[in-house]
């Protein structure tokens, strides 16, 4: 389950190199999800430091495209284990996401989104992702009529090496990635420091984690 505090989040290249991107990113743990989709949460370009947080509040919203123009409902506020409805009654009505306060929590505290079928035509569509800070943490695209995305989160973040990506650019493969790390940030009650160093000769990165002290 997903952590329960904010985390402060500090990164330092002591790589003494620029020519480079850092990703910082989640995913969906999730093992049922049919295919996986990746968010560049975080792109740190050319940065000999950066800071930021891991915010415990997050938001749910959705998107699809029609005529053309891409539309969305929300991001909403969102609490671990509620679960959304997606409705879109009739076609040329503008989609609504709302949650379903009649369910219980989901146990396992996962965020559950349902595209509701419509009654009066076929429906459509959509893409389904959760927020934090205001940028696309997590999606799951192409969530069938009558289809749910269960999203399991959990307290963890992803560094890598990375060229020619952009913050909210999805991706589905890790191979564009290199020297990929993974960070509990339960270990780090009180804040996360990573630092990304380079061994002699211009050989591989390595990033490290250390508690952050205020």
């Amino acid at each position: 389950m997903a952590g329960t505090t904010d985390i402060n989040v500090a990164y330092v290249n002591a790589t003494q190199q620029t020519d480079f991107d850092v990703v910082v990113f989640t995913k969906n743990f999730n093992v049922n999800t049919p295919k996986v989709y990746y968010v560049a949460w975080k792109v740190l370009r050319a940065q000999n430091e950066a800071d930021f947080v891991f915010p415990v509040t997050m938001e749910v919203g959705a998107t699809y495209t029609s005529s053309g123009t891409t539309n969305k409902a929300g991001p909403f506020p969102a609490e671990l284990g509620s679960t959304w409805s997606i409705a879109q009654e009739p076609a040329t009505a503008t989609a609504t996401l709302t949650q379903d306060l009649r369910s219980a929590v989901n146990p396992n505290g996962s965020i559950v989104v349902r595209n509701t079928p419509p009654t009066t035509w076929g429906g459509r569509m959509f893409d389904v992702g959760i927020y934090k800070n205001g940028g696309l943490l997590v999606v799951q695209k192409d969530i069938h009529v009558g289809d749910q995305v269960d999203f399991m989160l959990k307290p963890k973040l992803y560094f890598g090496v990375v060229r020619n990506l952009v913050e909210s650019e999805v991706f589905t493969s890790l191979e564009i990635t290199s020297f990929l790390t993974e960070f509990d940030l339960s270990d780090y009650p009180d804040g996360l420091k990573v630092t990304l160093t380079q061994s002699g000769g211009g050989g591989q990165y390595k990033f490290t984690g250390d508690h952050l002290l205020n």
